[in-house]
């Protein structure tokens, strides 16, 4: 039996060939993939690693703080600590410090928007009359949201200067609603005075006075001397020269004050280290907490707020009315008639107010006092949601009791209502008002000791960053092509509007014992039991994705949530993740925005190592269907090729087992010796495709291919052994049942197809598998991505996964195309009898290929057709859903495997031509 076998390798050496040939493709194609997907396994788990672990590992926050949305999705909302004001004790933090495991534990309290104002001094000295007065107008415009939103001031600023002397006359501003004009006398010569409030006395009635100051009813009004400023008090304190003239603008500022742990933070986020100017915060001990609050504040505003100002120079005759002491009903009137002629046009930045504001604030003046008298708490946003990860923020209304000064100093008129600009416009959280109890002299004052550069803070990756919304605003991107245009494809950045949508990070920052304090002074006293909003924890001991890392972070966790009852986010292995909001129209031109924010999706790193797990286990399984089909077919066309010379040997009187041993002897040795090959040839295919080298699992390719050879030669030697002799010699085709005549060559393929049917569905099969991978594959991948949809991370790793699953796809449909040509090419042999009758009987030669041809699209029809719909249904069931990209992807596989069988039938159709007709004919 053995020098049968080498005797049969010898002589049939083509087709031996071809069986070796599909075993050493098949087993090299195995050994590589298999170290290209654990490639892909160590990229995937690699890059995981590198960007798994971001600020902090836990999220602690009050309970019932989470939204719906959040709890359903597995998200952390962008502006999640903008409505978070208290609901976790001082014993609640001190019982998170003490559990063991937690390395760091660091708390946030937001503690409220504190209001406060600078100035902008635009100099005017170069356009002042050359006689003794001026009077200038000034028009002004407040532009936000980039551009979109402007907000006209309905009535002007006027500016009255002087080269005169001007003179206070403090018992004038003992009433109520009363500014310093009131007071103010202009010195004339002869030591004659003229009072300014003849003129430009004129106030609002505070029942009829709106707290937003571009709706006022009146003009405001400021004057100024060139000798003696104001009249009173140091010009220098507000950055103001005698010699000078300055028209002033104002612009506030809600700051969001915060209070931290400060040892606590530095060693979380490195604040310390991000300190710009002055020094850091620190913890006070008893002796040292004062009445003074000391702050730590952002170098940087984080505010999109610019003031277009246009002055204008009204006339000569204008500016000397005031000293004529026409009365003010009479004088508003004409300065309404006469705006003036425009002199400068300019623009204020926030930033340029900002820095001076904080200048001031560090550099308080000996008998200064920055009180901290009011501030206000919001409400988070809510939202509609619109269908999967599409929300639509809700507007609120906020009464104008929001604004109101309940301890309003009756004398100096404190008692009206003053709002920052922005308000005005469409308001999306609900505000409250807080009163801290005292007066000036008793009551809390601030400084700013330091500043720090949030930019400077030590980076996290981009991939796996978490809202560090304590140093940074939320990231409002535009959502859609409209939405870019209209932005300039920039993000929208917040404005002044403490109830907008969007709120600016923290701008100052406390210790705890200044929280303490202003929770204890503050009238109802509504947090002092439980004054911290948040609390961030990290892990000691966590080194990776590894389970016991996994496991430590699960376990504080769980010891958190049992010793204080809050709620608990694990937030390790996280990633941005955008989800689409519709902002409406605002009231003073903005159009509806769609934006995009990153919230944060829990957990994204362990369901992409899950994802890639599954998806490499498609891939191994799917490689070993291709390459066992691959053999299973040649093993079956080398058997078929030799079933007369089998029916022989069963005549001479081989026994069933000696048949069935010799044919799966020739097998396995073809699978020996293609083993071989492919271990020597899996190393360089390793190294010229650039994945890592296969190292000792070259040699499983070995026992690997004689398996896959003799267990896909199980068959066909079993057919071998058990038919009949006298069935063994006949021709190995199935006769229709009726006798029908095929119409065209069409019909005669597929009549030609139908006469051998299990050759046919084996072919059809080795190309319904690669269909059936390339479906499954794209669905796989879409369900990949669909786990982890749209993180950051999880798009950086699809991009690294696709090139080796891919590159196993062509690997299948290369082998299909080979099983396909050996099919048609046997079918060609084994009727070449009636080839060469047709041929005979006047079929030209390019008829003769056209109808191998169709056979060929046949095959492939039928696999294409089946495995595109088993790979759909497989898809579906992988991912839990059907991306359309994967229906497009099963038509276009299918529609390649069709045109690629048609393409493997091109050597048979040749060979189908070149028929030694004469020694055919003469045979038969």
């Amino acid at each position: 039996m053995t020098r049968l076998v080498w005797s049969q390798l010898r002589h049939r050496l083509g087709r031996a060939l071809v069986l070796l040939l599909g075993v050493v493709v098949a087993a090299t194609a195995f050994t590589v993939l298999t170290g290209t997907a654990e490639t892909q396994r160590l990229e995937i788990a690699g890059t995981v690693e590198e960007n798994f672990r971001s600020q902090y590992d836990i999220l602690v926050r009050p309970k019932g703080s989470a939204t719906v949305l959040e709890r359903s999705q597995g998200l952390v909302r962008a502006n999640y600590l903008s409505g978070i004001f208290g609901g976790i004790s001082m014993e609640q933090y001190e019982k998170v410090k003490r559990i063991n495991g937690v390395d760091v534990a660091a708390p946030i309290a937001m503690i409220g928007y504190v209001m406060q104002g600078g100035t902008e001094a635009i100099d005017v000295t170069d356009l002042l009359h050359e006689g003794d007065r001026t009077l200038f107008r000034v028009e002004r415009t407040r532009v936000t949201d980039r551009g979109l939103t402007r907000i006209p001031f309905r009535q002007p600023q006027y500016e009255y200067v002087t080269r005169r002397p001007i003179k206070i006359d403090f018992s004038e501003l003992k009433r109520r609603n009363t500014t310093f004009v009131m007071g103010a006398e202009e010195v004339l010569p002869g030591d004659r005075r003229a009072s300014l409030k003849t003129s430009l006395g004129w106030s609002e009635d505070p029942a009829k006075a709106s707290p937003f100051p571009s709706e006022g009813t009146l003009p405001v009004v400021h004057h100024w001397s060139l000798k003696t400023g104001w009249g009173e008090f140091n010009p220098e304190d507000a950055g103001l020269r005698l010699g000078r003239a300055s028209v002033p603008i104002d612009q506030e500022f809600p700051f969001l004050l915060a209070a931290v742990d400060p040892e606590a933070e530095a060693r979380l986020t490195g604040l310390d280290r991000a300190v710009v100017e002055g020094r850091y915060l620190k913890n006070d001990t008893p002796e040292e907490v004062s009445s003074e609050v000391k702050l730590l504040a952002s170098s940087v505003p984080y505010a999109d707020q610019q003031d277009e100002i246009v002055i204008r120079r009204l006339s000569e005759e204008a500016a000397e009315k005031v000293v004529e002491g026409v009365p003010a009903r009479k004088f508003l009137p004409y300065l309404d008639a006469n705006r003036g002629e425009e002199v400068r046009r300019t623009t204020i930045d926030a930033g340029q107010v900002y820095e001076k504001l904080l200048r001031y604030w560090s550099d308080i003046p000996q008998g200064r006092y920055w009180s901290l008298k009011r501030y206000w708490t919001s409400e988070p946003t809510e939202y509609r949601e619109q269908g999967g990860r599409r929300l639509a923020a809700l507007p609120v209304r906020n009464t104008l009791e929001a604004w109101k000064n309940p301890h309003a100093d009756l004398e100096w008129g404190d008692d009206i209502p003053v709002a920052p600009v922005g308000a005005v416009d469409t308001q999306f959280r609900g505000l409250t008002p807080r009163t801290v109890e005292g007066m000036i002299t008793d009551g809390l004052t601030s400084r700013v000791v330091g500043r720090f550069d949030p930019r400077k803070l030590p980076g996290f990756s981009e991939l796996t960053r978490l809202p560090m919304e304590t140093y940074n605003p939320p990231v409002a991107r535009p959502g859609d092509a409209r939405t870019a245009g209209l932005l300039g494809n920039r993000s929208l950045l917040p404005n002044d509007n403490v109830a907008g949508y969007l709120q600016a990070p923290p701008l100052l920052l406390a210790n705890l014992q200044a929280l303490e304090q202003i929770a204890r002074m503050t009238e109802g006293r509504p947090t002092v039991k439980a004054p911290l909003s948040v609390i961030r924890v990290r892990v000691s001991g966590v080194v990776g994705t590894d389970p016991v890392s996994r496991e430590r972070i699960s376990q504080v966790a769980r010891e958190i949530v049992a010793a204080t009852g809050l709620e608990v986010d694990i937030t390790i292995g996280s990633s941005p993740s955008p989800v689409t909001v519709e902002l409406p129209a605002g009231s003073f031109g903005r159009p509806a925005l769609t934006l995009a924010e990153d919230w944060v999706n829990k957990g994204v790193a362990y369901r992409i190592l899950n994802a890639a797990d599954r998806k490499s286990l498609v891939l191994f399984t799917l490689v070993l269907a291709v390459c066992g089909l691959f053999v299973l077919n040649g093993a079956a066309a080398a058997v078929r090729a030799r079933r007369a010379e089998l029916g022989v040997l069963a005549c001479l009187g081989w026994s069933r087992p000696k048949l069935f041993g010799t044919v799966l002897a020739e097998v396995g040795l073809v699978g020996l010796l293609a083993g071989t090959a492919s271990a020597a040839l899996a190393g360089p295919v390793a190294a010229w495709a650039g994945v890592a080298p296969p190292g000792d699992r070259i040699w499983l390719a070995v026992p690997a291919a004689v398996a896959l050879a003799l267990l896909a030669g199980l068959v066909p030697a079993w057919r071998a052994s058990r038919v009949p002799p006298a069935e063994a010699v006949r021709p190995a085709v199935r006769l229709p049942r009726r006798a029908r005549s095929p119409r065209g060559t069409a019909g005669l393929a597929v009549a030609g197809l139908a006469r051998v049917p299990g050759r046919t569905l084996l072919g059809a099969a080795t190309l319904a598998v690669a269909v059936f991978g390339l479906t499954v594959l794209l669905g796989v991948t879409h369900g990949f991505r669909g786990r982890v949809v749209g993180s950051l991370l999880g798009d950086a790793i699809v991009v690294q996964a696709r090139p080796a699953d891919y590159a196993a796809v062509a690997v299948m449909f290369a082998l299909a195309a080979l099983a396909v040509a050996d099919v048609l090419y046997l079918g060609v042999r084994e009727r070449d009898a009636e080839l060469a009758a047709l041929r005979g009987s006047g079929w030209s030669g390019g008829a003769l290929a056209r109808l191998i041809v169709l056979e060929g699209a046949g095959v492939g029809l039928l696999g294409a057709l089946s495995g595109a719909v088993a790979g759909t249904a497989a898809s579906f069931a992988l991912a839990g859903e059907l991306p359309p990209a994967v229906a497009y992807g099963a038509l276009a596989a299918a529609g390649a495997a069709v045109v690629l069988a048609a393409l493997a039938s091109a050597a048979p159709a040749l060979l189908v031509q070149r028929l030694p007709l004469a020694r055919i004919l003469a045979q038969e």
